[in-house]
This record gives structure tokens, C-alpha cells and sequence, in this order.
């Protein structure tokens, strides 16, 4: 009774300091509005649409990157499987903890005949690997750029992220440091640990892999922000590393499924520290790419059950010729 009672309340704290978030986000739009509008805020559907095409084709690079890295483990979909166990497993990240879509893509990989072994390695590894280069691409733009607390800062956290730079590419390049870690982590979901070596080669290899979807979801990001403004492409860049350090920063949040609110809050911090991009404008466009991102998964996850109807549909048709 009691654990039902603890279990209640955290669900509930969980609920109100994501609403909060976006409640946040969403006065400091109402309440600089006219700000806004003086930035000539609009929103021009082109780049709106493109936006939503170009983070498809993200995600659908990040899904090709773990068929890739189950390859590399010995065993080989082809794509139609592995868009269909990725993004049917997918919507488990919104679910309290962070263990659900492992869970989905050990059931749904056991359908095509994926040893449950490989599956959690490659989701894990991959996992791990997407964190990894997200953090080297944001520590990098740091060390480039840096981050300023307030407009008249001298502390820009440069020289602080070269040693957290160095330290996720030795993490990245040399992954037998990681498999411990990982190992303690699936015992704890009573789960098979992962029983393989990962050389250096394929190390860099994987990295590479997770790495590709970061710049294509940067662009998509850079995109939907043109929707509202127009920006040059030069804060392509800038805007990646945002948007990128927010997403990974948002996925390691325990109390938000999926990283809700908690990307958002951050790009909200991010955009202003990194860029000359007002509070307001950060806030209008990390909400508005929230919106964007639910309609492209929930599109994604849609389709895959399309696609197991046709399959089927195509079964059917042979069995019966």
C-alpha cells in the first residue's frame, strides 16, 4: 500500500514539474509578445514543411543507424524490419523510466528472429553511442563558442569543456570502459547483460553512425527556427549544438519520459547563453519544435503499422498464388 502511495506521489511530482516547464515556456511567450513581434515573428509554412521533412529523414537515419550497429553484432534486417521494430518500440521512451523501449525492441526484434542478446546490445550500445556524440558535438560547440550566464559574463565554461570533451572521446574510441556500466544498468532491469567485445574500428564506426543524425536533426531545428524568422545559415551551427546538448541533457532527465519539458526548458537557457536569440524567441521555437517532433513520431509510429498490414497483405497474395 504504502509503495502504491510513494509510487502515486513521484508520478504526480513528475507530471507537475513538466507542466510547470512548459507552463513557463508558455508565459514567457504571452508575456513578450510584443517583443516578439517585433522580431518580425511569423510563420512561414515552407520552411515549416520542410522542417517536418527534414526531421523525418532524421529520424529515419537515426533507425538505419541501429540496423547498421545490429549488423555490425552479426545479424542483418533489412530496413522494412527495422523501421518497423524502431519506431513501434519508440513511443516506450515516453513511459516512466528508461527502460521500456529496450523492453519493446527486445519483443518486436524476437518476431524476426533477433536474439534477444544482440537486441539489447545494439539498443543499449546504441543508446549509449547516441548520448556519446551528442555530448562531443555540444562540449565541441562549447569549447568553440562557449556559454555566457548573462550577456556581461566573463565565465564562457570554454576551457571546462575540453576535459569533458576529451573524456566522452576516450569514452567513445576506447567502449570496454562502458560495458561494466552497462552491464550493472541491465541487471538492474533483470535483463541478459552483453557478453561482446567492441574494437576501436567499430567503435568509430558506431560513433560515426549516431553521430550522422545529430547534424540532420540540427538542421531541421535551424529550419523550423527560419519558419518563425529568417536566420542565416551560419547559425546552423549554433543552433546543432542547442538543440543537440538540450535533447541529450532532456533524454538523462529520470523524471521526464521522452525528455519532455526538460529539452524545452533547456533550449529556452541554451539559446540565449549561445546565441543573441532573445528568451522570448528561444521559447516559441522550442515549443514549436515539441509539436513538431510528437507529430513525426506519432506519423512514424503510425506507419509501421501500414506497413505489418501490407506485409501481411503481400503474404497472403504469394500463399494464395
Amino acid at each position: 500500500m504504502k509503495a502504491n502511495v510513494k509510487s502515486a506521489i513521484i508520478g504526480i511530482a513528475k507530471i507537475v514539474i513538466i507542466v510547470s516547464i512548459f507552463a513557463i515556456i508558455a508565459n514567457n511567450i504571452y508575456s513578450n509578445w510584443e517583443q516578439l513581434k517585433g522580431q518580425k515573428i511569423h510563420f512561414d509554412i515552407f520552411y515549416g514543411i520542410l522542417s517536418i521533412l527534414v526531421m523525418a529523414l532524421a529520424w529515419i537515419s537515426t533507425s538505419w543507424s541501429w540496423g547498421k550497429t545490429l549488423e555490425l553484432f552479426g545479424f542483418k534486417l533489412g530496413y522494412r524490419d527495422v523501421f518497423v521494430i524502431y519506431f513501434r518500440s519508440m513511443v516506450g521512451k515516453y513511459l516512466p523510466g528508461k527502460f521500456w523501449q529496450i523492453i519493446g525492441s527486445t519483443y518486436f526484434a524476437s518476431k524476426k528472429g533477433v536474439p534477444e542478446g544482440l537486441t539489447i546490445a545494439s539498443v543499449v550500445i546504441g543508446q549509449v553511442y547516441s548520448l556519446l556524440s551528442g555530448f562531443v558535438l555540444f562540449a565541441a560547440a562549447v569549447v568553440l563558442w562557449g556559454i555566457r550566464v548573462s550577456p556581461d559574463s566573463i565565465l564562457d565554461f570554454r576551457w571546462s569543456s575540453g576535459p569533458v570533451l576529451l573524456f566522452m572521446l576516450v569514452l567513445s574510441f576506447r567502449p570496454g570502459l562502458m560495458i561494466p556500466i552497462m552491464n550493472w544498468f541491465l541487471r538492474l532491469l533483470k535483463r541478459e547483460e552483453i557478453q561482446i567485445t567492441i574494437g576501436t574500428s567499430k567503435a568509430i564506426k558506431i560513433f560515426v553512425l549516431f553521430l550522422f543524425p545529430w547534424l540532420i536533426f540540427g538542421l531541421s531545428f535551424w529550419l523550423f527556427a527560419c519558419s518563425l524568422t529568417f536566420l542565416p545559415f551560419s547559425q546552423y551551427p549554433l543552433l546543432t549544438s542547442v538543440m543537440v546538448g538540450a535533447t541529450v541533457i532532456g533524454f538523462l532527465a529520470i523524471f521526464a519520459p521522452g525528455g519532455v519539458g526538460v529539452r524545452e526548458g533547456l533550449i529556452v537557457i541554451l539559446m540565449p547563453a549561445m546565441t543573441e536569440h532573445s528568451v522570448s524567441f528561444a521559447s516559441a521555437v522550442a515549443l514549436g519544435y515539441r509539436l513538431i517532433t510528437t507529430l513525426v513520431e506519432l506519423i512514424a509510429f503510425g506507419l509501421t503499422w501500414l506497413i505489418r498490414a501490407d506485409h501481411k497483405k503481400l503474404e497472403s497474395k504469394l500463399s494464395q498464388g
